[in-house]
């Protein structure tokens, strides 16, 4: 590789880097489970005590990702105890975790040419979104890292069988972390490797080392394993649980992705079809993927991240490919570094534009305020009893406290000022996270208020001693409402 593609290689890996620095927040969360299915999970395990939210209560969720941030958030407590240390170590190890996706966009590139190499690696290190979804501590951005990777050495014949064992154990895991890519690895593997024994073999076998892996990390959660997938199918498919959440009709995804791909969804659309023919393994994963959640009825656009991610990854290549076209009609030389760089300034343009097109990540990623005003008054030693509003509870974990201190929640209808604060409540929390105009007891004076779109929280302290009433703990409010 020449001193001009090794530059410009490198000048992309800062940009990706430089990028997600700038977005890192400690508190900024796009949806809840960021805290309460894997933080605080995490904590737990470390801890030894936290919030069990219903999925944990009855088996639904495997332990691998919480496991995983154990080790940085044990680190962040033994290095700097009362701190916020743990979250930032475990935020920044899941970003790491997440960078996977760059080594895979650059070799899924190199199976067309190098300059396609640089190409797809600059889209999925710059598209707004897809610095967004690498901030995100979710079962949906750690399991896209770890499929892509996977799936380009699966499309890369020349793969040696201990490569193929990697993407077998690749793909094994990224199913581990969100079961419902079981589907896009199994397409995948079948249109990849057909009836060519000699391949699955290696494959196979790094699946079946992803599953002990599963198997091992339920034993020592004390979860009998994969007990989370039998309880998975009979909640959601059984019971049908996950439509208490809200459902949506089939066609929904696909204005997702014109809403967040905007207005670049059809060409990128077209251009991930048109990649070319050695991509058509991975492409009908994504399809296959994007049709099975649609028949789904609960519908999150994270859901459907994979699919998004490989859009944009083989639309970049699809760029290089028509770049490469038009060169050859004028009968010059196709895949030039200049050729390449200026296709690279495209999708840099066309994300700034697309992002303000969209709102980009502050429109999807927030309420970093209300934690903030919460660790606000952990910070305080005098304050023995911390309520949010009920409506605030997504926010907010014990995880995100520097200390512990009892956290609870005000019921709903308290934030509104429809219902008053309990005296029960009042009691045994002295500091209060709600709205400015909320109304509080007069003994409640108010500390500090932070910005937030929508809302205006406001951290109200009084003076005194705290009870022992666990009626409002955060464990207890939302159980009553089978969370």
């Amino acid at each position: 590789m020449s001193p001009g593609w090794k530059l410009l290689v490198v000048l992309t890996l800062i940009a990706a880097l430089a990028l997600r620095v700038r977005a890192f927040s400690l508190y900024d969360i796009a949806y809840s489970d960021e805290l309460l299915q894997y933080l605080e999970q995490a904590n737990r395990f470390v801890t030894g005590h936290g919030v069990v939210p219903w999925e944990w209560r009855v088996g639904l969720r495997n332990a691998l990702i919480p496991q995983v941030l154990a080790l940085p958030v044990w680190l962040g407590h033994a290095l700097g105890p009362g701190t916020m240390l743990p979250v930032a170590i475990a935020r920044a190890a899941f970003l790491a975790l997440n960078l996977l996706v760059l080594p895979a966009a650059y070799r899924l590139g190199a199976l067309h040419s190098r300059a396609a190499a640089l190409v797809a690696l600059f889209a999925a290190s710059v598209w707004w979104e897809s610095v967004l979804f690498s901030e995100l501590m979710l079962a949906e951005s750690l399991g896209a890292a770890l499929m892509l990777p996977g799936a380009a050495l699966l499309l890369d014949r020349r793969t040696s069988r201990r490569a193929l064992v990697l993407s077998g154990l690749l793909l094994g895991l990224a199913v581990l972390v969100r079961m419902q890519y079981a589907v896009f690895a199994g397409v995948l593997a079948l249109a990849a490797l057909r009836v060519d024994r000699g391949r699955w073999v290696p494959v196979m076998l790094g699946g079946l080392a992803a599953l002990l892996v599963g198997a091992a990390s339920d034993l020592a959660a004390g979860l009998p394993p994969f007990g989370w997938v039998v309880v998975g199918i009979s909640k959601n498919i059984g019971e049908g649980i996950a439509a208490r959440f809200g459902t949506s009709p089939p066609l929904a995804y696909l204005g997702m992705l014109q809403q967040h791909l905007w207005p670049v969804f059809a060409p990128a659309l077209v251009g991930a079809v048109l990649a070319g023919r050695r991509y058509r393994p991975l492409m009908l994963a994504t399809l296959a993927n994007l049709i099975v959640h649609s028949l789904i009825g609960h519908k999150e656009y994270r859901f459907v991240w994979l699919t998004t991610l490989t859009i944009v990854i083989l639309s970049a290549i699809a760029l290089v490919r028509l770049a490469d076209w038009l060169t050859n009609r004028r009968g010059q030389e196709p895949g030039s570094l200049r050729s390449a760089a200026i296709l690279c300034g495209a999708i840099a343009l066309l994300s700034a534009f697309s992002a303000t097109m969209t709102g980009g990540a502050s429109a999807w990623r927030g309420g970093g305020a209300i934690p903030r005003l919460a660790g606000l008054a952990a910070q305080d030693p005098k304050v023995c009893g911390i309520a949010i509003a009920y409506e605030f509870k997504s926010h907010v974990v014990p995880a995100l406290l520097p200390r512990r201190v009892p956290l609870m929640l005000a019921p709903e209808g308290v934030l509104s000022g429809n219902r008053p604060l309990s005296p029960g409540l009042a009691a045994a929390a002295d500091a209060l996270v709600l709205n400015a105009d909320t109304p509080v007891p007069q003994q409640y004076e108010r500390r500090a208020c932070l910005p937030l779109a929508g809302d205006s929280p406001c951290l109200f302290v009084r003076p005194g001693t705290c009870t022992q009433d666990t009626r409002d703990s955060y464990q207890q409010a939302i159980a009553r409402n089978g969370m």
